[in-house]
Order: C-alpha cells, then structure tokens, then sequence
C-alpha cells in the first residue's frame, strides 16, 4: 500500500454462521478476548471481535506482519494506535463496529477516522440535529424531506463522528464547531478549531461516504486530502475468507492484497472494489 492509499475493509456481522468466531478469535489478545466476553448481548459480543479480528487481517495484509503480533496502545486522546517499531508504528488504523455492520481503515502515518451507523435507529434526527448540529447544517438539512431527510443527517452524524476519531479526540469537540457538506462531502473548520493544529483545517482533510448494505452508512475522513491524491478501496470481506485469514500461522511478508484474495478465495473481491481519486 503506498502512502496515499486508504483501504477500508467491511463485513456483516449477519452472514456469520459455524464456527467463524472460533476463527476470529485465533486472532486476538487475551485483552480483547476479555473485553468481548463483558459484552451482556451477544450480537454486541459478535460485532466487537468481527471488527478486531477484521483491523488485525487488515493490517497484516498491508504490513506482511502477521495479525496475532500487533500490539496496540492508547494515544493521548484514548485513540488505539499501534505500539511497536518505528516501521509499524507508521501504521495507521481505525475501526467501527454496528451490530450489522463492522469496518476498518488503514493507511501509512495519515491521520483516519472511520465510522459507521445505522440509520434505522429510534431517534428524532430533526430535534437531535438542532441541539448538536451547526447552523449550516440544520438549515441544509431541512432542504430535505421524507427517507432524504433521515438519511442526510446519519451521513452528516457518521462524518462528524468519523473526524473526532481521526483528530483522536472524539466528543470532546463540539458538533456545532465544524460543518459537514454532502455536495461534495467536505469539511468546514469553525474558528473555535481552525487554530487547533490538532484540529487542522477544512481544506487539509479528505472525506468519503458509502452506503456499504441497505440502512447503514460509513464515513471515513483523512488528514492530508487537500490535493485530492488520496486513494480509497473499499472492500466487502466476507466471513469464510476472514476466517482463513485468521486460521493462517504466518503470511509472506509484503504479500500484495490481491494475492490475498487469490489465496483465499476471494474470488468476489475484485468485483466490489471502488477506488475513488
């Protein structure tokens, strides 16, 4: 993967059947495997070890560095960044997981953030916008009616959602101090944050919207997009080819992803990949 490259791996949580979990499992620490027994529902507990068990094959796929040996670390702001030697630790990753939906993004030292959401929720988007959303963004929202309505505010939600992570720092910034557009999806950084060189500017980010299956939409922002070099694959994995990549002791370092899929049988990924410039 070069450094302008994003790929963004997604799977349904639904279509897994047998004994992929036990496979998914193979593949993390015994923290994570802790975590995902405290889950009290077990569609909770499935979509938190696909998404972990998803970023590990992730990263081992772009990194040639075996999934069981990453060790992770939690960043100034509580963001999960891996902790190791200098060539890992240009790694960057993100996950987000949804009981119907999990995903991951991974690049080379780019900040990232990605999230998804689904917008079957119970929830009121119109009263929920007005007390968290910008002014811009209410008065864009009501342009829209109906199901427009209901599914421009979740992508206004995930890509707000999906820059905190990237930033690192999560809700501690407010949803009123930037503005999403969706024509095309960008970013505007409000004065409160354009002086946060954490924060950084509208122009110095990339953002990508997808609606992966029916109902859900995922957001992923970049810093270092204002060019609009960057890169993004997006792709569907599913469960029996997650769960070969798990089982598998040791990958050859640098394989190339489609020799991946090759191994495995992926013989559908090809045809789902997007690559947006």
């Amino acid at each position: 993967m070069r450094a302008n490259e994003v790929e963004i791996w997604w799977l349904r949580p639904d279509l897994i059947v047998g004994g992929h979990l036990q496979s998914f499992d193979l593949v993390l620490n015994d923290e994570e495997r802790i975590r995902a027994r405290r889950f009290h529902f077990a569609d909770d507990r499935r979509s938190y070890i696909c998404a972990h068990a998803l970023t590990r094959c992730a990263l081992e796929a772009v990194s040639g560095i075996s999934a069981r040996d990453f060790v992770f670390r939690i960043g100034r702001h509580g963001k999960p960044e891996v902790d190791a030697e200098p060539e890992q630790g240009r790694l960057r990753f993100n996950l987000s997981h949804s009981r119907g939906l999990v995903c991951c993004a991974v690049t080379w030292e780019l900040d990232i953030g990605i999230d998804v959401e689904g917008d079957v929720r119970d929830v009121d988007v119109g009263d929920l916008a007005a007390q968290v959303f910008a002014p811009d963004e209410v008065a864009c929202l009501q342009r829209f009616t109906g199901r427009a309505h209901r599914e421009a505010f979740f992508a206004m939600w995930t890509v707000k959602e999906a820059y905190t992570k990237a930033v690192g720092r999560g809700l501690s910034i407010p949803l009123d101090a930037f503005s999403v557009c969706l024509n095309p999806p960008s970013l505007m950084i409000g004065a409160s944050l354009s002086a946060d060189p954490e924060a950084g500017d509208g122009e110095g980010w990339s953002v990508r919207l997808a609606r992966p299956v029916p109902g859900y939409t995922l957001a992923v922002v970049a810093r270092g997009g204002s060019s609009g070099a960057l890169r993004y694959r997006f792709r569907e994995v599913t469960p029996d080819a997650l769960a070969a990549l798990c089982r598998v002791r040791k990958s050859p370092a640098r394989m190339p992803l489609e020799s991946h899929a090759r191994r495995f049988g992926w013989s559908a990924v090809g045809d789902r990949l997007c690559v947006w410039k």
